[in-house]
């Protein structure tokens, strides 16, 4: 429990209304873990004294109450914890009072479904996705990903309104660069990212900002060790029906957090899945569409091939 990133919640026992830091999330699968691997219920930790009811102590393990220290702790030497390890939880978590959450001062422009992912991105140590419609968000150049952002907002109906449809997508954007730093620095995580024909083939943005896309997608193929971009012929995507548009799967080291995926829909709500069987049936089905996608070279030639069709050249 020696991790520099725990932190607690100040606040009372209600909802919390902000953004949920990781530490919440790895903390409460964490909680959740030595109760099973003690063999307990959370009904029996109830019953046994380590936990005011059965409903608080779900919230906990979830993540959905504000985490008090002493209730914490209080679990902790119900689970056997040494005091030793308490110690080192006490002092990872006087360092970590402070911190906030990296994308706090974008709340207004981050939807209510995509909290709990950014929340848990920066802890990911291996990502994993495949789109049917766009280049994933991590992948995107700052033209492609404006001419997304504005494809859904209708005709406004002031110049007031267009205004703020313009400074919300500018903050959208703002966000996603800060989102893509994810992929850079010294050790980033790898990125595995497939991608359906139909992507390169719509020309998002117009032919200029596409073709942008496709050189900076065919950069990344040729020259970054921990992005992985295939792509899924039309001819495979046949096979595929049925699948969600738009699959993100993190992994996260040995510890601190169990598989998550995330599923949504083109500019719409998601869903997480966490429960064990669900998410291998996901990563299972990532798999099989990884080995039916073109391999690293013929993906690179089918991205030149759109580069050259949107250059007038195909």
């Amino acid at each position: 429990m020696a991790d520099g990133v725990l932190r607690i919640l100040p606040g009372g026992d209600g909802e919390p209304t902000g953004p949920i830091p990781p530490v919440d999330i790895v903390l409460g699968k964490h909680l959740r873990r030595l109760r099973k691997d003690r063999g307990y219920t959370q009904q029996q930790v109830v019953t046994a004294g380590g936990f005011s009811s059965v409903s608080m102590l779900s919230k906990y393990e979830k993540a959905r109450l504000t985490l008090h220290e002493d209730k914490v702790l209080s679990l902790l030497r119900f689970y056997g914890v040494t005091d030793e390890q308490l110690t080192e939880f006490l002092e990872a978590l006087r360092e970590a009072r402070d911190m906030k959450v990296w994308w706090a001062e974008y709340r207004d422009v981050v939807p209510g479904h995509a909290e709990r992912l950014f929340s848990v991105e920066s802890a990911a140590c291996e990502f994993r996705s495949f789109e049917e419609s766009v280049v994933p968000g991590l992948l995107q150049t700052a033209e492609y990903a404006r001419a997304v952002m504005q494809a859904p907002l209708r005709q406004p109906a002031s110049e007031r309104f267009a205004l703020e449809q313009k400074k919300s997508v500018e903050r959208r954007l703002e966000l996603r660069r800060l989102r893509q730093r994810l992929l850079e620095g010294t050790d980033p995580p790898p990125f595995y990212a497939l991608m359906s024909e139909n992507v390169l083939n719509k020309a998002v943005g117009g032919r200029t900002v596409m073709r942008g896309q496709l050189r900076h997608l065919y950069n990344l193929a040729e020259n970054s060790p921990h992005v992985h971009v295939r792509i899924l012929p039309f001819d495979a995507m046949s096979e595929a029906v049925g699948s969600p548009t738009s699959i993100t799967l993190l992994k996260f080291p040995a510890g601190h957090g169990d598989t998550i995926v995330y599923l949504e829909s083109y500019n719409q709500g998601g869903a997480y899945v966490s429960d064990t069987d669900s998410v291998e049936t996901y990563m299972a089905t990532l798999d099989w569409m990884w080995a039916a996608a073109a391999d690293k070279e013929r993906s690179m030639e089918m991205l030149d091939y759109y580069i050259r069709k949107f250059s007038g050249k195909g």
